[in-house]
């Protein structure tokens, strides 16, 4: 017959949460409040008041100069960032699987084409990111762009910078500087628009 074991060498389980004075529970819960709030407001200091749920935090900011890219080009080769300087550019950052972006380059593509007639160094640089580099390849060609095709590595992440939503444009000037940078898809003349910052 099995020895039955000594109770007082047996600990004592802890008691559920439910089953703690009223009082306890609003206690705890309101413990975890507190540190949850303050968690959020050391990462918020940590990350220079950006908070948590700003999309823009890993963008460039207006005013800033554009960090060298660490993108390829339809070749797999290194894409060169230089060839850029002195050059208006608006750079879109799409991926195959995104509806909006599908709906804006149509527009784009029309718009850069109107601008290169008379501002001949405009550079409409498509950036396909997040993505499979052949599904990317593929939705570039089928919607037969001109514009000049680039590549980050398939994640959302561009050097120092965060994509977070889809499509997202950065419009640089000719001194390299970031003049807007948009969350959001545009039409024909939203674009014609925005160009105004660049050119």
């Amino acid at each position: 017959m099995a020895e039955q074991p000594n109770d007082a060498l047996v600990p004592e389980a802890a008691p559920p949460l439910r089953s703690l004075p009223r009082g306890v529970q609003v206690s705890l819960g309101l413990v975890l409040v507190v540190a949850i709030l303050l968690a959020t407001l050391l990462f918020n200091r940590e990350n220079g008041g950006r908070g948590l749920t700003d999309p823009g935090a890993t963008l460039p900011r207006i005013g800033d100069r554009l960090a060298v890219l660490p993108i390829t080009d339809s070749t797999g080769a290194p894409f060169d960032m230089a060839t850029l300087t002195g050059h208006p550019v608006w750079i879109n950052v799409w991926a195959s699987w995104c509806g909006p972006c599908k709906a804006e380059m149509p527009d784009l593509e029309a718009v850069s084409q109107e601008v290169r007639a008379t501002h001949p160094d405009f550079v409409l640089l498509s950036l396909n990111t997040a993505d499979n580099r052949q599904d990317g390849m593929k939705f570039f060609h089928d919607l037969r762009l001109t514009s000049t095709l680039a590549f980050n590595n398939g994640s959302r992440d561009i050097g120092p910078y965060r994509i977070q939503n889809f499509p997202t444009s950065i419009l640089v000037d000719r001194n390299g500087i970031v003049r807007q940078v948009l969350q959001r898809s545009v039409d024909k003349e939203s674009a014609q628009q925005e160009l105004k910052a660049i050119l």
